[in-house]
């Protein structure tokens, strides 16, 4: 929610300053986080506001950056002369085992090229994951772990201090 009305007072300062277009809009937002970020030092909420958006814009630029660095991969793979490739079904031990941060974390994962979210294992805690390229086991659960823990840093990163995840 408090993301909806920063978005829609950057778009009314935007508009109210006459230059309604995104340009305009993105400089506007900055403007309101950077005056949350400053009233955040005596506002609570603010701070943890303005910490949850700082992680989320951080994440989604990471995220971009490892699909396209998957999509480059899965490219060199098709197009190379003889095709080696070690598929595989890895069985990764998520970090926290509710249902909706799995399901989240399985979708990021399917939308990444050439991994697939199988199956997730509630008792035992294990998301079974498809790995088009896995001759290198360790780089495939070293991506998996950082894209979990940069998620679970955006999504803890709004909840209050001292409160545990």
């Amino acid at each position: 929610m408090p993301f909806l009305v920063h978005l829609l007072a950057s778009a009314g300062l935007a508009w109210s300053l006459g230059s309604a277009h995104l340009g305009g809009g993105l400089l506007a937002f900055a403007a309101l986080y950077l005056l949350a970020r400053l009233l955040g030092l005596a506002v609570a909420r603010l701070r943890r506001y303005a910490q949850s958006l700082e992680h989320g814009i951080s994440f989604c630029l990471w995220f971009i950056a490892q699909v396209f660095l998957a999509t480059y991969h899965v490219a060199t793979l098709v197009l190379a002369r003889r095709v080696e490739v070690e598929p595989a079904v890895l069985a990764y031990p998520v970090t926290r085992r509710e249902v909706d941060k799995v399901t989240l974390l399985g979708t990021l994962l399917t939308l990444t090229p050439g991994t697939l979210a199988l199956e997730y294992d509630e008792e035992r805690g294990l998301l079974y994951i498809h790995a088009l390229d896995a001759r290198r086991s360790e780089d495939v659960t070293h991506i998996l772990t950082e894209l979990e823990r940069r998620l679970l840093a955006w999504l803890d990163a709004g909840k209050r201090e001292g409160v545990s995840p």
